[in-house]
């Protein structure tokens, strides 16, 4: 129990600190390289002047041309969004308390319900 409230207490300091380095990675440092007439333009952290090999220019070029929709299909929009509602919901109507020590015997009374 005390080692995973460690883990969630890195990881509550820890994500926010990689999502700043990751945004101001991206945006804070946008370059352009001409490579035989064209124009690449990318985002990463360098000291002054630098060049890319050919294979890094390769990598540049697949990952900035991804492109994803994010639609989701028609059919399953309903069902997500049924289901999303109920795992918001039930907690807030179920009248059983919640207990992370669910099947453990404890040894005190349990909190009385009125």
């Amino acid at each position: 129990m005390l080692k995973e409230k460690r883990h969630l207490k890195f990881m509550r300091f820890f994500l926010p600190i990689l999502f700043i380095f990751y945004f101001g990675g991206i945006t804070l440092f946008t370059h352009t390289h001409v490579v035989n007439g064209v124009i690449i333009v990318h985002s990463h952290p360098y000291n002054s002047e630098h060049t890319h090999t050919a294979q890094q220019a390769e990598t540049i070029f697949f990952l900035s041309s991804f492109y994803t929709y994010g639609d989701i299909p028609q059919p399953l929009s309903p069902v997500l969004w049924l289901l999303l509602i109920g795992i918001l919901i039930t907690p807030a109507v179920c009248n059983k308390p919640y207990s992370a020590t669910y099947g453990v015997i404890s040894l005190r009374a349990p909190p009385a319900l009125d």
